[in-house]
């Protein structure tokens, strides 16, 4: 039932009954055909770092899912962050790329195409693959080896079936899988590109309250994402010695009795640094001086995503309909 719904859905807006609203500057949507994490905040950062370096002023524009606040919120405007704005108001990971700095203007907006009118550049759309409402000029869909083999929900994690991968102009493979078992899907006309996601230098959350260096054996993993374990094999894999592993809910909101009782788990374990992600980071910085009460400091683990494969044609594509909006020096 839910893959009739999907197909119709799709056919409705692949033959036009269905209108879609155009943008005056390019679209580019980063998605997915799964529920959870796969990367897509670590690969959005990525194709707007390409942006930053060839020059090409880019905005973001989410839904901000999770966030409290209604409407259509300005988080990001002329690439001032707006200082009233809060992750909780807005969405943790939208306000984890409006701190990147990368950005022209970031909106949180509910539904994304009502936030359309609001942009003077081009314009990333973050998890857009299913919100068919906007037109896109380039699709990107990030893939991995699950996604291949799963079902649609409620029964498996997929949002859409396979065949809707013909929609992409790009597909980016986020493991292994060889990419003849991906091509399979794909339009004969995409580009296919494969992404390494991996830890970058970690650093502390409060660095002016910790002059000293920090200690890292042993620590607590404390993570409110889609995939923890993945989190946590990143740390493994990077030696760190995990003594002890906290997990909640993705977009967890935290609070002041949630963290005491994290400081007192962490005590109890014989942890004084406690692992979290570059998104938790945003939340949990407002009680730092909590943890450091408790003498714990809080060890940030960002993760970096690049284009191991099909770099060049990735680039050559997304120049193809923004190269007019290079800044020349």
């Amino acid at each position: 039932m839910v893959s009739f719904f999907v197909t119709l859905r799709n056919r409705l807006y692949d033959v036009g009954i269905i209108k879609q609203m155009r943008s005056p500057f390019p679209v580019i949507s980063i998605g997915n055909i799964s529920v959870g994490g796969t990367g897509k905040t670590p690969c959005t950062l990525m194709i707007a770092r390409m942006f930053d370096d060839e020059r090409i002023p880019i905005s973001l524009l989410s839904s901000g899912y999770k966030r409290l606040g209604k409407g259509i919120v300005t988080i990001v405007q002329n690439k001032q962050l707006k200082s009233s704005i809060n992750p909780a108001t807005v969405g943790d990971e939208v306000y984890m790329h409006a701190e990147s700095g990368l950005y022209n203007t970031v909106l949180s907006s509910q539904p994304k195409y009502k936030g359309l009118a609001e942009f003077s550049t081009p314009i990333l759309i973050d998890d857009g693959f299913q919100h068919r409402k906007i037109f896109r000029d380039i699709d990107i869909v990030l893939i991995n080896r699950k996604d291949l083999h799963e079902v649609l929900l409620p029964i498996g994690r997929l949002r859409e079936s396979q065949s809707s991968l013909k929609r992409a102009h790009i597909i980016i493979c986020t493991d292994d899988t060889p990419e003849e078992e991906i091509r399979m899907f794909m339009n004969d006309q995409a580009v296919f590109a494969r992404v390494s996601i991996h830890m970058d230098t970690p650093y502390v959350l409060d660095e002016h309250l910790y002059k000293e260096l920090f200690d890292t054996t042993p620590i607590m993993a404390v993570a409110g994402i889609a995939n923890p374990e993945r989190f946590l094999q990143t740390l493994l894999d990077n030696q760190y010695d995990v003594q002890h592993v906290k997990w909640f809910e993705d977009h967890a909101d935290y609070t002041e009795s949630t963290i005491q009782l994290l400081c007192q788990e962490a005590k109890k374990q014989g942890c004084s640094t406690i692992a979290i992600t570059e998104k938790d980071a945003v939340k949990l910085r407002d009680y730092i001086m909590l943890f450091h009460k408790y003498a714990i400091q809080l060890l940030v683990i960002p993760i970096h995503a690049e284009l191991i494969e099909g770099k060049q044609l990735v680039q050559q594509l997304l120049l193809s309909i923004c190269s007019q909006y290079i800044v020349k020096e």
